[in-house]
């Protein structure tokens, strides 16, 4: 007899824990969005807002022209087109092609240079030139300061790019 209950006694002590850890769940959701309600009462997006005289006096600096950061200067926004680049190094190894980068960055601080990955071969590229003439005449300059493989290659390049920014020098 005591056999025949065991099932029965195993299936409402499954069924009791269940009812309870229910019920945990409740009380655990009911107490986060109690939570969660009472922040976003508290919450003023006007606390995370700059200050007014200080946005702008900032404007007034853009307008005028006296304010000096790089993100400030306005220029016409980039445009991609179809031009010219000229390509240094085709490598199946990113860490020759990064350290070949940094090396040219080095020579050449106001060009831009470019990795370009097309499996498996990794270029580095330098320029945004519209014209060939262009690409040219800087691959010229490249072969004269030690990088007598360089060769142009059409690609899309930046129209207006901003000249790069010099590297700090360490002091």
């Amino acid at each position: 007899m005591i056999a025949k209950l065991i099932p029965t006694i195993v299936v409402f002590s499954i069924l009791a824990g269940c009812a309870g850890s229910r019920q945990a769940d409740k009380s655990s959701d009911t107490s986060a969005a109690t939570e969660l309600q009472r922040h976003e009462e508290d919450f003023r997006p006007s606390d995370y807002d700059k200050d007014a005289s200080k946005l702008f006096s900032e404007l007034r600096e853009e307008k005028e022209g006296t304010r000096h950061s790089p993100e400030s200067t306005t220029l016409e926004p980039a445009v991609i087109v179809q031009g010219f680049r000229v390509q240094i190094l085709a490598t199946p190894e990113i860490d020759e092609a990064n350290l070949a980068k940094a090396q040219a960055e080095a020579a050449f601080p106001g060009e831009w240079f470019y990795i370009a990955y097309d499996p498996p071969t990794y270029k580095l590229r330098a320029g945004n030139f519209l014209t060939r003439a262009e690409a040219e005449a800087y691959s010229r300059v490249l072969i004269e300061n030690g990088y007598p493989d360089s060769w142009i290659v059409p690609d899309r390049v930046v129209k207006n790019i901003r000249p790069r920014p010099a590297d700090p020098q360490p002091e």
